[in-house]
């Protein structure tokens, strides 16, 4: 599951986004490709950045953010004051704001741009995107790292391209290097390396092509921090499709050569994700 924070003063254009984000799993992009497959998406709509800089210090995390630009501004009590943005829905298109060259004044104008400053900074797991109905932020955006632009009013072609670039930024972030906790040193591994994880208790080995290693962690930890291409096959086994030669009904064989057993609840969906990550292979 994939984790979306959508920041808008605008409850109706948050709104709209996120009813477009929840329909596109499966669906084609502008370019004809299929979108990358994910299982589906938990969506979290916020009025302000405050709110959900609130929700990041409580141990909310999300994988991907949409920031609106222009937010409402703030008053001196908190309460967001309006923004100037007005409301324009073009045919075809989901609720959105519009405008030309204005941008927030004032002592508390705190832009998106702002936002991400602030709540994400550099080497951020989170990848963004921002959002806008205004023409005057293209090049102020580069100030942040940031996956795509995403103009309003929502079509859902354009929708679709920039969850699947933010989506593909996030794969490759999980494509970086991990650092294990051992005892007394950190053991640095690539994902590519890993063949695959196995829990007892609250100990996990991971198997990888050189050694085996154990760390004291949770398989619903580590799994946020691999590829997409790590599928959980068993409630004690997360493998690395890419390290998988054959699949029959009880288990996965490997290239290595050794067998990780499939539960029966999880060996359609296992299926499914082999056939999925062979299929992105070939693009």
């Amino acid at each position: 599951m994939v984790t979306v924070a959508i920041v808008d003063d605008r409850a109706a254009d948050a709104e709209a986004l996120a009813r477009l984000i929840g329909e596109l799993p499966g669906t084609a992009l502008p370019d004809g490709r299929p979108s990358r497959p994910v299982s589906s998406f938990d969506i979290r709509t916020f009025t302000s950045a405050d709110e959900l800089a609130q929700a990041l210090s409580a141990g909310y995390d999300p994988d991907l953010a949409f920031i609106d630009i222009v937010l409402a501004e703030e008053d001196e009590t908190g309460r967001a004051a309006a923004s100037g943005q007005a409301a324009s829905t073009a045919p075809g298109a989901s609720g959105a704001a519009e405008g030309t060259d204005a941008r927030p004044e004032g002592p508390h104008a705190a832009t998106g741009i702002d936002a991400v400053e602030r709540l994400f900074g550099l080497g951020a797991r989170t990848q963004v995107v921002y959002v806008s109905g205004y023409d005057s932020f293209h090049t102020q955006v580069y100030r942040t790292h940031h996956a795509a632009y995403l103009e309003k009013p929502f079509n859902r072609a354009d929708v679709a391209y920039a969850l699947e670039l933010a989506l593909a930024a996030l794969e490759r972030s999980h494509e970086e290097p991990i650092a294990f906790r051992l005892k007394g040193a950190d053991r640095v591994v690539r994902p590519a390396e890993i063949l695959y994880l196995e829990s007892n208790l609250h100990v996990v080995r991971v198997h990888t092509r050189r050694d085996t290693f154990e760390v004291y962690s949770k398989l619903a930890d580590l799994v946020q921090q691999l590829p997409a291409r790590f599928a959980r096959c068993h409630q004690s086994f997360i493998v690395n499709l890419a390290a998988v030669a054959s699949l029959d009904a009880t288990g996965i064989v490997l290239v290595t050569g050794e067998r990780v057993p499939v539960s029966r609840r999880m060996r359609a969906g296992v299926r499914q994700a082999l056939f999925a990550y062979l299929r992105a292979c070939r693009r």
